[in-house]
C-alpha cells in the first residue's frame, strides 16, 4: 500500500513537472550604455512575442521562458552571456536583440555548442559565417545598401551623392553594398564622411558637405545619432533629399529632429499603415501600451525573430536543438512585421523584400517595396 502511494506521488510529481516545464529561449540586448534605447525596444518586442505565444498555449504544450541578459552592446559581455545561457540556463535556442559586434561574438559560442541562434537585426555578414547554426532575421547589410542605391537611381537618376556613414560593423556593411551597386548604376559618390556611435556634433561634416554640391545625401546610422545629424544638416543649409538606412526607423528620430525629418526616405523602414500580417496593427498598439512610445523596426524584428524561433520549434516537434535548426533552415514564406521571409539560404541568410518609407507630416508612410531577387538575393 505504502509503495503504491509513493509511486502515485512520484507519478503526480512527474506529471506536474512536465506540465510546468518551459521551453527556454535565450535573449540578449543592450539594456544599459549608449545603445540602451534600442535594447529596451528590442526586449519589449521579444516579450510581447513570448506573452502572445504563451497566451495561445505555448509550444509543444509548454510555455516559453525568455531568459534575458544585458550585453551592454559589448562583445566581451555577449560571449560570457552566451556561455551562461548554454551552460547554466540550458536554453534550446537563442535570439540576439543586439547590434552586430556583440552578435558576431556570441554567434561563435552558439555555433560551437550547436544551439540555433537568430540575429534579429544585426546586419554584419560575418554573423552567419561561423557555421550553420546562426540565422539572420533581417536583410543582410550589403543587400540593404544595394537596395538603397537602386532606389536612389530609380527615384533621382544618375546623381552625385554625399555619404554619411556610421563607423561600425552596421554602417560599414551597408556602405559596402551601397558603393558596389552605386558603381554599377553610374552613381557618383562625391565623398564619404564617417562618424562614431557617440558623436552628436556634426558641424565640421556639414561645413565640408556643403562644398560637395551633391544631389542626394545617403545616411547610415542609428536614429539617436541620426536625429542630431539630420537636424544639423538641415540647419546648415543642406536641402538635398536624404535617403537613410533602416536604423533611422524610429518615431524618436522625428521627436529629436522634428521638422528637419520631413521628406526623409528610409530604405528598410516599416510602413505603419499596413494591415498585414494580421498581428501587425495589434503589435503596434501593444508596444505603445507597454513602452509609452511608438514601435520601431528593431522592436518588430525582435518580435518576429522570437515568433520565428517558436514556429521552428513547433514544426520540429521537439526541443532538440538540431531538429530546431533544421526546421529553421526549411522556413518558407514566414510573415514578418517588417515584411516577408521568403526563404533562408544555405548559410542562414534570408531573402526579404525591402520596404521604403518616407516621413510625411510627422509619420512614416509607405512609398514602395523593393522585391528584386537579382539585387537582394542572399549569398548561397
Amino acid at each position: 500500500m505504502r509503495k503504491g502511494i509513493i509511486a502515485a506521488t512520484v507519478a503526480a510529481l512527474l506529471l506536474g513537472g512536465s506540465a510546468s516545464a518551459q521551453v527556454k529561449i535565450g535573449f540578449h540586448a543592450p539594456q544599459s550604455g549608449p545603445a540602451a534605447a534600442d535594447g529596451k525596444s528590442s526586449t519589449i518586442g521579444a516579450e510581447i512575442a513570448r506573452d502572445w505565444i504563451n497566451a495561445k498555449g505555448g509550444v509543444l504544450g509548454q510555455k516559453i521562458e525568455l531568459v534575458i541578459y544585458d550585453d551592454q552592446n559589448k562583445p566581451d559581455q555577449s560571449v560570457p552571456i552566451a556561455n551562461k545561457l548554454i551552460g547554466q540556463d540550458k536554453v534550446v535556442a537563442a535570439v540576439s536583440g543586439s547590434y552586430s559586434g556583440p552578435t558576431r561574438a556570441a554567434a561563435a559560442v552558439f555555433q560551437q555548442a550547436r544551439i540555433p541562434y537568430i540575429s534579429a537585426y544585426g546586419v554584419h555578414p560575418d554573423i552567419t559565417k561561423e557555421g550553420n547554426w546562426a540565422f539572420r532575421g533581417v536583410q543582410l547589410g550589403p543587400p540593404q545598401g544595394k537596395g538603397a542605391a537602386k532606389f536612389i537611381f530609380d527615384k533621382f537618376g544618375k546623381v552625385k551623392i554625399t555619404m554619411l556613414t556610421m563607423n561600425n560593423d552596421f554602417g560599414q556593411s551597408i556602405a559596402d553594398g551601397f558603393k558596389e551597386e552605386a558603381q554599377k548604376l553610374g552613381l557618383t559618390i562625391v565623398k564619404e564622411y564617417t562618424f562614431g556611435l557617440g558623436e552628436r556634433q556634426f558641424g565640421p561634416i556639414v561645413a565640408s558637405a556643403r562644398a560637395d554640391n551633391a544631389d542626394v545625401i545617403y545616411a547610415i546610422g542609428y536614429y539617436f545619432v541620426g536625429g542630431p545629424l539630420v537636424a544639423q544638416v538641415r540647419a546648415g543649409g543642406l536641402k538635398q533629399p536624404i535617403v537613410a538606412a533602416q536604423a533611422f526607423d524610429s518615431m524618436k528620430l522625428i521627436e529629436i529632429a522634428k521638422d528637419a525629418t520631413e521628406g526623409i526616405y528610409i530604405v528598410g523602414g516599416m510602413d505603419r499603415g499596413r494591415t498585414t500580417p494580421p498581428d501587425f496593427q495589434p503589435y503596434l498598439a501593444e508596444f505603445k501600451k507597454r513602452a509609452g512610445y511608438d514601435a520601431e523596426a528593431v522592436s518588430a524584428n525582435c518580435y518576429s525573430s522570437v515568433m520565428l524561433m517558436a514556429d521552428a520549434i513547433k514544426r520540429a516537434g521537439s526541443t532538440d536543438p538540431a531538429k530546431i535548426r533544421d526546421a529553421l533552415a526549411a522556413t518558407k514564406d514566414f510573415p514578418l512585421l517588417t515584411g516577408r521571409l521568403g526563404y533562408f539560404s544555405a548559410v542562414g541568410e534570408l531573402y526579404s523584400p525591402l520596404e521604403v518609407t518616407q516621413v510625411k507630416n510627422g509619420a512614416f508612410v509607405g512609398v514602395t517595396v523593393i522585391d528584386d531577387q537579382s539585387l537582394l538575393a542572399p549569398p548561397k
